[in-house]
């Protein structure tokens, strides 16, 4: 069963302050309930940000970032020979957002086996005079519709301040693909910004 993960008192966290991800990591391996409460305090958010970013959606992320703890716990004993504890974290939460999206795509192919001829809504067109918040609505919707590598390249960079090392790790690609995905993502960022709003962009 997976250890309470809320009400945790001032000195376990105290404790935990000092001690390296990887340190906490070796602890919870072992079995060490504090050391995986530690554990949950110093990624869960991160995860939960990640995965909202790939998903849009906040209960999805609250129901993914929970089911990769309990999957960390139930496998805790492999966290011995995790290298980066970090990576493999997300990589848990990437593999979960996958199966995710592979089971809602395959439900939504079934469901327009039944009513393929249902799907003829078109979204509004932007005001002309775009305020910050709606200029912010816009970036993240752009955001979503990027390719999916690129999109998750992006959330990991932009959202968590991952080095390309680490996105690398957590996406099983090289670093310089890592680049590639974030580059073309800006590109195309860009030019869609442009396209609204020509007067934001310097453009040669």
């Amino acid at each position: 069963m997976i250890p309470l993960m809320i009400g945790v008192s001032s000195r376990a966290e105290e404790a935990e302050a000092d001690a390296s991800p990887q340190d906490i990591a070796r602890r919870v391996a072992d079995g060490d309930t504090r050391a995986f409460e530690a554990l949950f305090r110093l990624l869960s958010e991160r995860v939960f940000r990640y995965v909202r970013g790939m998903t849009g959606e906040e209960s999805t992320a609250h129901d993914i970032t929970q089911d990769t703890f309990v999957r960390l716990w139930s496998a805790r004993t492999r966290l011995a020979d995790v290298e980066n504890v970090e990576a493999y974290v997300f990589q848990t939460a990437r593999r979960l957002v996958y199966n995710r999206t592979r089971d809602e795509r395959v439900r939504r192919e079934n469901e327009a086996l039944l009513r393929p001829d249902d799907l003829d809504a078109h979204p509004p067109a932007p005001d002309d005079e775009l305020d910050s918040d709606l200029l912010r609505d816009l970036l993240n919707g752009w955001i979503a519709d990027l390719p999916e590598r690129q999109r998750e390249a992006l959330t990991l960079r932009r959202e968590e301040g991952m080095s390309h090392d680490t996105i690398a790790d957590v996406m099983g690609i090289s670093k310089n693909t890592v680049n590639t995905h974030i580059m073309r993502a800006m590109d195309t960022l860009r030019d869609r910004l442009h396209e609204h709003r020509p007067d934001l962009m310097h453009r040669s």
